[in-house]
């Protein structure tokens, strides 16, 4: 390959073209052909002919220059990158050390997940508590509903003895009444010496001593005041009239128990507390209605 490139090359142009493949470390042929192709590129932008064959290694030269320049130039660009890269590492690595680290920011993401947890915790024991609360719904109505009958059923026997008691309350005090009005005939007939008396209603002689009552024995008149007898031979005169009416004495006993319930009906938003507070007040009132049974014997 040597013998045919020394044959038709010129003598300068072989040898730059041998001492070229020997830098380079390749075959003459390939570098002359490169040159070649490279010369071909040159003159044909620059718009030159290729008719002087002994101005090729000239203008190879040329060339490499300017390809020496642009590698010089490239080299410096690539020198100053890589400076430019190395200082922005080095001022990065100024600010903020390689394993630093930021504690508030990581607390506060600390606690924000925390709180979420926390949260979710929360949701899913309200999910729980629906759902169980959905499941027994049914029964919590039956029992509501067997609740509020009982209550109802209670506060009906309350009122009832309630009623009773009031009732007993009335009698005893028409009979405190009627005692007192017998202890005030007796006590006018012992002072006036008087044992026996007409009843100015019927005519009947009443014997004041054996007189339970402040009625004739005979025409169930009640009794209002006593006058003694005048002169010897006079009798004294019980005179009748109606005993003062009791307050509050009641006409019916439905009816009584109807107004009550009506008087104690509660509001529907402290219904369960006034019917718990009624049932806690049914033994009182059954203890004094018994004691008014005994009052009343």
């Amino acid at each position: 390959m040597e013998g045919d490139v020394g044959g038709t090359l010129p003598e300068d142009l072989r040898e730059w073209v041998t001492a070229r493949a020997e830098a380079l470390d390749a075959d003459p042929a390939t570098v002359l052909a490169r040159a070649v192709s490279t010369y071909r590129l040159a003159v044909t932008d620059s718009g030159e002919a290729l008719d002087d064959i002994e101005s090729v290694p000239r203008q190879l030269d040329t060339i490499e220059g300017r390809v020496d320049g642009l590698e010089t130039t490239l080299d410096e660009k690539i020198d100053d990158v890589r400076m430019r890269v190395v200082q922005v590492k080095r001022e990065a690595d100024e600010k903020a050390p390689r394993d630093h680290s930021h504690p508030d920011l990581q607390a506060g993401i600390d606690q924000v997940t925390s709180d979420i947890e926390a949260t979710r915790e929360r949701v899913a024991q309200m999910d729980e508590r629906v759902d169980a609360g959905f499941d027994n719904y049914e029964e919590i109505l039956t029992y509501l509903d067997e609740t509020t009958a009982t209550l109802d059923e209670n506060l009906r026997v309350v009122a009832q003895s309630l009623v009773d008691l009031r009732s007993r309350a009335a009698d005893i005090e028409a009979a405190e009444l009627e005692r007192k009005a017998l202890a005030d005939l007796l006590r006018v007939a012992n002072d006036a010496g008087e044992h026996k008396a007409t009843c100015a209603d019927c005519g009947q002689t009443v014997h004041l001593d054996l007189l339970t009552e402040p009625r004739c024995p005979g025409c169930r008149t009640s009794f209002d005041e006593l006058s003694p007898s005048r002169g010897f031979f006079g009798s004294a005169t019980l005179h009748t009239g109606e005993p003062p009416a009791l307050e509050g004495r009641p006409a019916s006993s439905e009816d009584d128990v109807a107004t009550i319930l009506d008087e104690t009906a509660p509001e529907e938003s402290d219904s369960v507390d006034t019917t718990v507070e009624t049932d806690d007040t049914d033994g009182p009132v059954r203890e004094a209605a018994a004691n008014g049974e005994h009052a009343n014997d």
